[in-house]
């Protein structure tokens, strides 16, 4: 049976999770844009939480989770695109398996294609919540 979702759970997946946007950031409008990320990505946790898979998975997924939301905020400060809808954005940044995470060079196949799975299971969430 899978596990009771609650805020809790997912705060102590990521007990840094909302100084997830004060790490992202290169320029003050990140910092604001990063905060609307969150309330789109937590329930996506907290479905995670709730699909009994082993913590070395779950951690994996917030790692590359922590990594989506880096590299959208690189992307919407690069572009200028801080007025853009969060999860419009988001929903761009999943769809296909997503886009190609910072230092993507760095991380191995099985890497990618575990945050190519976290990127499709998280636009099938946000198509289905």
């Amino acid at each position: 049976m899978g596990k009771i979702l609650t805020a809790k759970n997912a705060r102590n997946l990521a007990l840094d999770f909302d100084k997830w946007p004060e790490k992202w950031k290169g320029m003050k409008e990140d910092l604001e844009y990063g905060k609307k990320l969150l309330p789109i990505m937590e329930p996506f946790l907290e479905y995670l939480i709730g699909q009994d898979l082993s913590r070395k998975v779950l951690q994996n997924y917030m790692d590359h989770l922590w990594l989506l939301g880096g590299t959208i905020i690189k992307e919407v400060s690069i572009y200028r695109e801080h007025q853009k809808d969060p999860a419009k954005k988001l929903m761009e940044a999943v769809e296909g398996g997503g886009c190609l995470p910072d230092g993507h060079e760095g991380m191995s196949q099985s890497e990618l294609e575990s945050f190519e799975r976290m990127c499709g299971k998280f636009e099938k969430f946000l198509r289905n919540p």
